[in-house]
């Protein structure tokens, strides 16, 4: 059984939410004043990253989007390179007023990889929709969370890609959902 939970700012209860973003996860597990290192897989143009930081004044963000076309794959993806150049761009100047904060990692989440240290509090999957590499975010990424931390991602339910890689991984016990597609697992063993 797949368990869902509906959070809203200020936390002080359940309640359902229409723009369910990971904060909305992160924030009443971890506190919104911890320090917090966390990893972004899929930034486009960084409106979910700098709704982390904005909210998680404490956070370091590894913000990983390669801003490449690729052809045959997923919507986005295939857009044509000029629009990935101007995501890219867009991106830059929305992050940077938080310095070092955010670290952009223009790269794929496989080549990102090592740019990563171990013991990280969160990583969110919404980069490559497919179902390998949605399986390889997770092999590769998991293990870089710290005990107690969590693996989230987007588009569970709605992209049935990512509903497989997910459910042949996890047990349906340890997967929590959320509004808009949002999916979790806390690392506790």
């Amino acid at each position: 059984m797949i368990k869902l939970l509906y959070l809203h700012a200020p936390y002080t209860g359940p309640r359902m939410q229409t723009d369910f973003m990971p904060e909305n996860v992160y924030i009443p597990y971890f506190g919104s004043l911890r320090e917090l290192r966390g990893v972004e897989i899929g930034i486009a143009s960084a409106s979910g990253s700098v709704a982390m930081l904005d909210r998680m004044p404490h956070l370091t963000l590894y913000c990983i989007d390669p801003w490449r076309h690729f052809e045959g794959l997923d919507y986005e993806a295939s857009h044509p390179q000029e629009e990935h150049e101007a995501g890219y761009q867009h991106a830059k100047l929305r992050l940077e007023p938080y310095g070092k904060r955010a670290i952009i990692l223009r790269k794929t989440s496989d080549e990102a990889i090592n740019d990563i240290p171990e013991g990280v509090d969160f990583v969110f999957v919404d980069g490559h929709h497919s179902y390998e590499q949605v399986s390889k975010d997770i092999a590769n990424y998991f293990p870089k969370i710290k005990q107690g931390g969590i693996l989230a991602g987007h588009d569970y339910l709605q992209v049935p890609d990512v509903t497989r890689a997910v459910n042949d991984v996890f047990k349906p016990n340890e997967i929590n959902m959320g509004e808009d597609f949002t999916w979790w697992i806390y690392k506790n063993g």
